[in-house]
């Protein structure tokens, strides 16, 4: 079986990084242990998939990879960025590393047990000033399928994207909280909400260095009310299909 080119693409990332290659994180989110001094430590899992058969993105180029991207969104009872869809991932416990602080998380979030992950490696950590967090994202490839529910607590569900869905530029937007004029990230927009702030501007930056973003317009701006910032009013991916949007499933 040929390589899959998203998973070779992972891969260079990681040789990127390993050569000190890998562009820094934008903006706030640039890694400086001086502004890290006293951040909490977490990880995340950049989880990457074949596509499902079903998945299609009309209008998707060629460079837009056959795969699917593994995303949750969080509780609302959170105290740290409720409501918003993220990476799978969360606090580094003491004693463990990087990697299995990642996939322990994956694991609890997505149902999806480590041994069926194939690591392909780290990147360089990055700042969430906000919640005052180091977060350090880890590459990974699965071909497994049929994950259990996403675990009640934590995650309100989880989803699975597909990719060339996200690099739609009709769903790309610069995203801003009314009121919080100094901060703007990338936003993506799915049938449950907006992948925005950290986890909108890591994958912006992750796409632009595979090379498979497509040309978007940075005019197209969404204002988003604080109290969907804080997530209020999140609620179950649609189940009768009426929004074709984004593609994203939950994982039954």
């Amino acid at each position: 079986m040929s390589p899959h080119p998203a998973r070779d693409g992972l891969a260079h990332l990681h040789r990127q990084n390993l050569a000190r290659r890998f562009p820094p994180w934008p903006g706030p989110h640039r890694f400086d242990p001086e502004s890290a001094r006293g951040f909490r430590r977490a990880a995340v899992l950049v989880l990457l998939a074949p596509a499902q058969e079903s998945d299609e993105a009309p209008g998707a180029e060629e460079s837009a990879p056959a795969a699917d991207l593994f995303l949750v969104q969080r509780s609302t009872a959170l105290r740290d960025h409720p409501g918003q869809i993220s990476l799978p991932g969360g606090r580094i416990e003491p004693g463990e590393d990087v990697v299995t602080a990642a996939l322990r998380e994956t694991h609890e979030e997505i149902g999806l047990h480590p041994d069926r992950a194939e690591v392909i490696g780290e990147l360089p950590p990055a700042l969430v000033p906000v919640s005052s967090f180091v977060v350090h994202p880890v590459l990974a490839w699965t071909e497994a399928s049929g994950f259990e529910r996403a675990q009640p607590g934590e995650v309100l569900h989880a989803l699975r994207v597909p990719v060339a869905g996200l690099l739609d530029p009709q769903r790309r937007h610069l995203v801003q909280v009314a009121g919080l004029t100094r901060f703007t990230s990338v936003g993506f927009r799915l049938p449950v909400g907006w992948v925005w702030g950290f986890t909108g501007n890591l994958l912006d930056h992750l796409f632009t260095q595979l090379g498979w973003t497509r040309p978007w317009d940075p005019g197209n701006r969404y204002l988003m009310p604080v109290a969907e910032a804080r997530g209020r009013g999140a609620e179950p991916i649609p189940r009768d299909g009426s929004d074709d949007l984004s593609g994203a499933r939950e994982q039954a």
